[in-house]
C-alpha cells in the first residue's frame, strides 16, 4: 500500500495537481488513501528519497520547491551526464536496442493520441531508461535516473502540453533513426536538445505560481 500512495503522489507532483512549496498534512492523506499515518510517513519517506518532498521541523512534508539557481545546477548536471551516455551507446550491431526503442515509442505515440498522460509518462520514464542504460556504464545509468527523478516536475511539462509532447515524440524518433543510421552526432545533439523545451514551459509557469 505504501507503494500505491507514494506512487499516487508522485503523479500529482509530476503533473501539477500539487504545486511546490504545498504542505502534504497527514491527517488530510490519511482520509484521502483510507490507510493509517504508518503507510503515509513510510510514502513520504520514499518521495523525500526521491528528491520529490522534504520534511520540515513543525511543518512537516511539502513539495519540493528548486530555485532558479538549483534548476539550472540540475540541468547542468543532466546536459553533461546525458551527453557522456549518448557518446558511449554503441552504436554498431544496435538493431535490438532499436527494436526496444521503437516497441516503447508505438506505446508513447498510442498513449498520446489518446491523451492517457499517465500511460504517456510511463513510456517516457521507460525510453529514456533504456536509452541510457545501453551507455554501458551501470553507475552513469544509475546517476541519470537519480536526476531524471530530481527533475521530474520539470520534464514532465513536455508531457502535459501538447504540441510539446508531439515535439518530445519526434525527437524520439530522431534518436531511434540517429542509433539505426550510426549518427552519433546527431543523436548526442538531439539527446541534450530534448531537454529544453520542458525546461522552458515550467519556469514560464514558475513565474505565475
Amino acid at each position: 500500500m505504501t507503494d500505491q500512495v507514494a506512487s499516487a503522489l508522485r503523479f500529482d507532483i509530476v503533473f501539477g495537481r500539487l504545486r511546490p512549496r504545498e504542505r502534504l498534512v497527514e491527517s488530510d492523506l490519511t482520509e484521502r488513501f483510507g490507510v493509517g499515518r504508518y503507510v503515509i510517513r513510510a510514502a513520504l519517506d520514499e518521495l523525500e528519497r526521491q528528491g520529490f518532498v522534504v520534511k520540515r521541523p513543525n511543518k512537516g512534508a511539502v513539495v519540493r520547491e528548486y530555485s532558479s539557481e538549483e534548476i539550472r545546477q540540475l540541468y547542468d548536471m543532466r546536459s553533461l551526464l546525458q551527453r557522456e551516455a549518448a557518446q558511449r551507446i554503441p552504436l554498431e550491431d544496435a538493431a535490438d536496442l532499436v527494436t526496444r526503442l521503437e516497441e516503447i515509442q508505438a506505446r508513447y505515440r498510442a498513449a498520446l493520441e489518446e491523451r492517457n498522460f499517465v500511460s504517456v509518462s510511463a513510456a517516457n520514464d521507460a525510453f529514456h531508461a533504456t536509452l541510457f542504460a545501453a551507455c554501458g556504464n551501470v553507475f552513469l545509468a544509475e546517476t541519470i535516473e537519480q536526476f531524471w527523478n530530481k527533475t521530474a516536475a520539470i520534464h514532465s511539462y513536455a508531457l502535459i502540453d501538447p504540441s510539446l509532447a508531439e515535439r518530445s515524440c519526434a525527437e524520439h524518433e530522431t534518436m531511434i533513426e540517429a542509433i539505426r543510421n550510426g549518427d552519433r552526432a546527431t543523436l548526442v545533439e538531439v539527446v541534450v536538445d530534448h531537454m529544453k523545451p520542458a525546461l522552458q514551459a515550467y519556469e514560464a509557469a514558475l513565474r505565475h505560481w
